[in-house]
């Protein structure tokens, strides 16, 4: 099944799939052009956005059915945000995407078979686990995948604690103080909020956020390291 912000697409309409194309994760170049001598160079390679197309036909010869079907698919594909979407084959993960393009259905060839609907991912380009994997810090863990992994940092406390620290061993996080309340250090975005509220102002000069990453690793620091492992 299809599933789209957790609704399953076969449920909204009797569609028959045709094909189910997913691309490759685009790849945009960052190069610095010489300032005398022909040609540039090459600096990295910056991963953008990856989309997801789907074909169906909607085979019903009557109107009226036919138009009600394709107006519940196009309000089942949201486009205000990025949705989950998880698609089968995939069962332990899922995209982050948000629909960019809808049907042009025929009002006279009801048989059709190739609707289409296109999915764009933005934010996360990445296919990432419906899992998400928690160990305490302190604790060497190993984190799969071919993909930086979505990786926080979260803590509970009962009352404020001051100069407290998070190290992977290369970067570390120290913060002057945490008010008591839901802690949260969001590596991929580098936010530190508790209770939704921003803390960064605790964030001392000094300091470097952890960069997310595969492989065998510990993280020290009070609190619990919880991550999502993501493959291109």
């Amino acid at each position: 099944m299809i599933l789209f912000d957790g609704v399953a697409l076969e449920t909204i309409a009797p569609v028959r799939i045709e094909d189910i194309r997913v691309g490759p994760v685009e790849l945009n170049p960052v190069s610095r052009p010489r300032a005398i001598n022909a040609g540039s160079d090459f600096v990295r390679m910056r991963c953008g956005t990856r989309t997801v197309a789907i074909t169906f036909g909607l085979q019903r010869e009557n109107k009226i059915t036919r138009q009600a079907a394709l107006l519940a698919i196009s309000e089942w594909a949201k486009t205000d945000k990025e949705y989950r979407l998880e698609l089968p084959l995939y069962a332990d993960k899922y995209l982050q995407c948000v629909c960019t393009g809808k049907p042009e259905p025929s009002f006279r060839q009801w048989w059709e078979a190739k609707l289409r609907l296109t999915f764009t991912c933005f934010e996360n380009p990445f296919w990432t686990s419906t899992e998400e994997k928690s160990t305490a810090c302190g604790s060497a863990f190993y984190v799969l995948g071919n993909a930086a992994p979505l990786m926080k940092i979260t803590r509970t406390l009962d009352a404020a604690a001051t100069n407290q620290s998070y190290s992977n061993g290369s970067e570390t996080i120290t913060l002057s103080e945490i008010p008591a309340g839901d802690l949260t250090i969001d590596l991929n975005r580098q936010t530190i909020d508790v209770g939704g509220v921003s803390i960064m102002d605790k964030y001392t000069v000094a300091s470097s956020f952890l960069i997310p990453k595969t492989g065998s690793q510990t993280i020290t620091g009070t609190g619990s390291v919880k991550w999502r492992e993501r493959w291109q």
